[in-house]
């Protein structure tokens, strides 16, 4: 548990030194606080600099659209049909919305369990 107004403090103390003003992140703070054997000194800020560099780093949303587009390539180029990729892109934009569908995922699985042809096209319309 961090205690914030010691916290408070080092990181005041911190701020004013010109040692730590050269420090261009997390981890190089946390390695001159190291070689320095700074830890009990700044107990409170050394543990809240191991939390932070132990926290992964999430991914930003242009790369997980990338990742997503990717797949679809990668489904389209198995299948070679471009009606499909329209398709799965469609239903990867509008993912969200059919998350909030109730039951949508066993209501297709009926739906193409019944059907003797189970090829399904899917056509985006515009309402304007």
């Amino acid at each position: 548990m961090l205690l914030k107004d010691r916290l408070k403090t080092e990181l005041g103390v911190i701020y004013r030194r010109s040692d730590f003003r050269n420090m261009t992140g997390a981890i190089s703070l946390l390695q001159f606080i190291i070689e320095n054997n700074l830890q009990t000194t700044f107990s409170e800020t050394y543990k809240l600099l191991l939390i932070i560099v132990t926290i992964p780093k999430t991914t930003s949303e242009a790369e997980r659209c990338f990742s997503t587009l990717k797949r679809v390539k990668t489904f389209l180029r198995s299948t070679m049909n471009g009606d499909r990729l329209s398709a799965l892109a469609m239903l990867s934009i509008e993912k969200r919305m059919i998350n909030d569908i109730p039951k949508f995922n066993e209501n297709v699985i009926d739906l193409l369990a019944c059907e003797k042809d189970r090829r399904v096209d899917l056509i985006y319309k515009n309402f304007t």
